[in-house]
């Protein structure tokens, strides 16, 4: 496994620092289906974090199909996690203000400006775009 670097300036948490850069590293393929990744309390040891905060991103990572942990046996990089993690960063890079689908782009213009238009914010209007995607409605103010 190569080096992970924990920016403690960046505002991004440092549990998403470490899960994002396990993911890049699978991405390309620095890290190999069945490749074994450190013990949570070494690479914690390694990064100067709590045990907690590296076990939150392999947690994350597990559930995102990058990892497999196996009670004695640790964690290794799962079957297909390439797959996965070339999914969750092509999702990154969009949150982080990647490429976006132009069409996309242009059938939410209208609705964000009539939104902007009844005095909301970005960062409610956003939130509400979330919660439509998860399906929640509420049909809250």
């Amino acid at each position: 496994m190569s080096h992970i670097v924990v920016d403690m300036n960046n505002p991004t948490p440092p549990y998403e620092q470490v899960r994002r850069e396990i993911i890049e590293q699978v991405r390309t393929g620095e890290l190999k289906p069945g490749d074994k990744l450190p013990a949570i309390r070494v690479l914690a040891g390694d990064l100067g974090l709590a045990a907690g905060t590296v076990a939150r991103a392999y947690k994350l990572l597990e559930e995102s199909q990058i990892v497999l942990t196996r009670r004695g046996a640790g964690t290794t990089v799962a079957p297909g996690a390439a797959m996965e993690a070339r999914k969750l960063a092509s999702t990154v890079q969009r949150e982080a203000g990647g490429p976006v689908d132009a069409g996309l782009v242009a059938l939410f213009a209208g609705p964000i400006a009539a939104a902007r238009a009844r005095g909301a914010r970005d960062v409610e209007i956003l939130a509400s775009v979330r919660a439509a995607l998860s399906g929640a409605s509420d049909g809250g103010a």
